[in-house]
Formats: C-alpha cells, structure tokens, sequence
C-alpha cells in the first residue's frame, strides 16, 4: 500500500523539481510507467507516427520531476538532470541504483 501512495505521489508531485524520491519509490514508477506506457502506444495508438500530446505529458513531466527529486536525494550535483534531458533512457536506469545521500551520514 505504501508504494502504491508513492506512485500516486509522483503524479501528485509532477510540479514539484524541489524534495528528495527514495530509490524504491522511483523505481516502481519508472517500471509502471513504462509499462502503461507501452500499453498505451500498442493499444490505443497502433497507427504509425500517431502519438496523443496528452498522454505524452502524462509519462514525461512526472519522470523528469521524479528524476530531479531523485538525483536530490542521492546527492548529485543538479548539472546530472542536463544528462537525463539528453539521454533520458540511460539516466533514468541509472537513477534506480545509487543510494540515498542522508541514509550514508546516519550509518
């Protein structure tokens, strides 16, 4: 159930480049949101070269504002999130595996 509020979180949070994203999180919605999102291009769009705007936004901006409370909370100079702009495929990957920053001071 926590995870599932964490997902519905990023949509919530879509805005919001600011805060921290915990790895497990980031990486549930990155897995669902691909997944729907290959859903989406095989069922409802099955014509070449048609893609709707609106579900377009709905997969980018929540991934890109996720990607930078992300990138916050393994500690990363921000300068990271120009790689994710530019090959998005390899740094939301990359993203999934670093931990969090303020859990390395606790220990």
């Amino acid at each position: 159930m926590a995870l599932l509020i964490a997902v519905l979180g990023g949509y919530r949070k879509t805005f919001t480049y600011r805060g921290v994203e915990g790895r497990a999180a980031y990486t549930l919605f990155l897995l669902l949101q691909s997944l729907w999102f290959s859903l989406y291009l095989k069922h409802i769009f099955s014509t070449p070269n048609t893609i709707g705007v609106l579900p377009l936004l709905l997969f980018i901006l929540p991934l890109l504002s996720l990607a930078s409370r992300r990138i916050n909370d393994a500690g990363y100079s921000h300068w990271l999130f120009i790689g994710v702009l530019f090959a998005p495929y390899l740094f939301f990957i990359f993203l999934c595996f670093p931990k969090s920053s303020h859990r390395k001071a606790r220990q």
